[in-house]
């Protein structure tokens, strides 16, 4: 029995016109007739969502661009929506948390969403369309980074020789939004600024004047449809049906406002709305809308120590298939602290196992490097519930974890009639041709609690799926270097001095350099802060 394939529709659009490619693809993630283990049916990945409950009463009108939390309209190069949607919708979170306007690189993204030079990766052209999952591996992966360090005028050339390139914030907490509740929609826009959305575009339905827009024609096969992402910021419930286009209207009134990516000049000045009755908006065959609720800074005192660099492409539900009365799963990734940045302070995993409960443990690993399953040796790094779809962030707060190898573990369990799956970059392909290959490799992710020892999950792959090329567990560990934390004065050393120059700083008795800043960011929050100087404090104590 092969695995149950799961349909993707590739976001694509031509730069600044109202003509469209159709970029359809059905994702079969059973590239040959093998047999595999008939108990086995994977996840449809694009069925995903969850609801968000808004903290107070929602307004029937509401604009993050009225407010001052969207950045200027860009005009797309290339079939690079999924891009610029994503990065417009980072940029609003960052000016709805106080952060100065960053102008993010797209051309960075689009280029590391290509095939690499030993050949994994996504295979796909700079210049072709893409998917959600391109976007979200990139941020939670890599990060983003500012516009002039890699702008538009650089090539795919110039990507794959950038390896000295620092960047700004990276992603560690998206949240899959269910787009059939519109309460949820709704609140997501007023918490994070911006969410992704993903429509088909036909620009028959488009009512230049009064840049409207609503597909309400024929239900469409996928290989018609052609799909756009955007960003949505707004909405209106008392939004007139007879600003749409005729043929026919809406039923009633009501519309999201949305940032586009087809310059300025298109719509109302690069903006348009769409109704709440468009056929295909947050269609799950585009993949998932979501929102974007927290990111992290990267510098040279903070590193992300994963195994795998693609995000999620694929849900590891096949537990619940071979064991179903199964309650709990703990997934581990082997990572290498021994390179100085060890200091744990927050642990990025993908699940959509909503309501599930969570703990997230460091476990030594053997002399064969498999972590070991006697979880009286494991360390509690910490513990809560899976709040939503998507990535959770799980704060440590700081475990020195030992510089060698060591395993990151997340274990699932049933709450109820919950799931206890988790993110897997498990390759893709399309009428027997990959769409992305993962570079996965034995001695990375392992499954404990399956049987007496850890179980290697290419293991698993080969076993009971008859697949060599397998997947990587979406597990990441944010890490700081102790070496570097809080060396304000870049001496080599923390003593003393550094913290009573980050006191005269926050003081407004000493005024830091950009470097300088990084490192007196003890918390990595962003900022410097009394907390800074507190827990500066508290380690030296520690270390004398």
């Amino acid at each position: 029995m092969l695995r149950k394939p799961i349909t993707i529709l590739l976001t694509a659009a031509l730069i600044g016109t109202t003509t469209f490619a159709a970029s359809a693809a059905q994702i079969d993630t059973a590239a040959t007739g093998a047999q595999v283990d008939p108990a086995i049916v994977a996840a449809d990945y694009a069925e995903v969502g969850g609801t968000l409950e808004p903290e107070e009463p929602l307004p029937t009108a509401y604009s993050s661009a009225e407010l001052g939390y969207t950045t200027p309209v860009r005009q797309q190069k290339y079939n690079t929506c999924w891009v610029y949607s994503s990065t417009a919708t980072l940029e609003s979170l960052f000016l709805k948390n106080n952060e100065q306007a960053f102008h993010l690189s797209t051309m960075h993204m689009n280029y590391w969403g290509t095939a690499l030079e030993n050949g994994k990766g996504w295979q796909r052209e700079y210049y072709a369309a893409g998917y959600p999952y391109v976007a979200l591996g990139y941020l939670t992966s890599f990060g983003c980074i500012d516009n002039e360090l890699f702008d538009e005028s650089k090539t795919v050339d110039d990507h794959h020789t950038a390896d000295n390139l620092y960047p700004y914030q990276a992603v560690n907490s998206v949240i899959y939004l269910d787009g059939n509740d519109r309460d949820t929609i709704k609140t997501a826009i007023s918490q994070y600024g911006g969410v992704i959305g993903n429509f088909h575009y036909n620009g028959d339905y488009l009512n230049e004047s009064t840049a409207s827009y609503c597909y309400n024609g024929e239900s469409l096969d996928t290989n018609q449809l052609n799909g756009h992402a955007i960003e949505i910021v707004g909405w209106d419930d008392n939004y007139a049906v007879d600003r749409f286009k005729e043929g026919p209207l809406p039923s009633s009134p009501g519309a999201w406002l949305c940032k586009n990516s087809w310059g300025s000049f298109w719509g109302n000045n690069g903006y348009f709305w769409i109704s709440y009755e468009d056929l295909y908006l947050f269609e799950s065959r585009f993949g998932p809308s979501y929102a974007i609720a927290e990111a992290s800074p990267i510098n040279a005192n903070a590193k992300i120590q994963q195994d795998e660099i693609y995000g999620a492409t694929y849900e590891f539900e096949y537990i619940k298939q071979l064991r179903p009365n199964l309650s709990k799963m703990t997934y581990a990734n082997v990572l290498d602290f021994s390179d100085g940045y060890h200091n744990i302070d927050k642990v990025v995993f993908e699940s959509t196992s909503e309501g599930s409960k969570y703990t997230v443990n460091y476990i030594p690993v053997d002399t064969n490097g498999a972590p070991i399953t006697d979880s009286s040796k494991w360390t509690l790094l910490a513990k809560g519930t899976i709040e939503h779809q998507g990535y959770t962030c799980a704060e440590v707060y700081g475990f020195d974890a030992p510089q060698s190898k060591g395993a990151i573990g997340v274990t699932i369990e049933k709450n109820g009639d919950t799931n206890i799956g988790i993110g897997v970059d498990e390759w893709l392909t399309s009428g027997g041709n990959y769409l992305f290959k993962p570079e996965s490799e034995y001695g990375q992710s392992y499954l404990i609690g399956l049987s007496a020892s850890a179980m290697d999950i290419m293991s698993f792959y080969q076993s009971k799926l008859s697949d060599t090329v397998g997947g990587t567990f979406v597990i990441k560990a944010l890490c700081t270097n102790n070496k570097a934390v809080g060396d304000v004065d870049r001496d080599g050393d923390f003593t003393i001095t550094d913290v009573t120059l980050t006191q005269r700083y926050f003081a407004n008795l000493a005024k830091f350099d950009e470097e300088q800043l990084r490192f007196a960011d003890f918390d990595n929050n962003g900022s410097v802060d009394i907390t800074d100087t507190t827990q500066m404090q508290r380690k030296l104590t520690q270390l004398t």
